[in-house]
């Protein structure tokens, strides 16, 4: 039961990065995106380690959105500060997802130990 609270973090990442991709209409890519959690049915170390990169992915996905909308902002005259907020506290977000593997739940699940 523990456990499935750490995985709601990775659920809500990847909600997230999945209604970013469907928003750009990139279907493929967010079809996988919501299979991401379902990779930690598997109890391993592969398991654990591609949904950590997949997060970190999501991560620099979310700093590479507030560089590409902050400067179509910028050339039309519009403040980007607050977009730059919202959208870096996602990309914080994803990378402190990451940090749920660290628990002693998750590394004896997975055997990360």
């Amino acid at each position: 039961m523990k456990n499935i609270i750490k995985i709601l973090p990775i659920v809500l990442c990847s909600l997230l990065m999945a209604a970013h991709l469907g928003r750009a209409n990139i279907f493929v890519l967010q079809f996988i995106s919501l299979l991401i959690p379902f990779i930690l049915i598997w109890k391993n170390k592969i398991a654990a380690s591609a949904v950590q990169i997949f997060l970190i992915i999501y991560g620099f996905e979310w700093i590479r959105m507030i560089i590409y909308y902050a400067r179509i902002r910028t050339a039309n005259g519009e403040d980007w500060l607050r977009l730059a907020i919202i959208l870096g506290i996602v990309a914080l977000l994803n990378f402190a997802t990451v940090l749920v593997f660290r628990s002693n739940s998750m590394k004896e699940r997975y055997g990360l130990k």
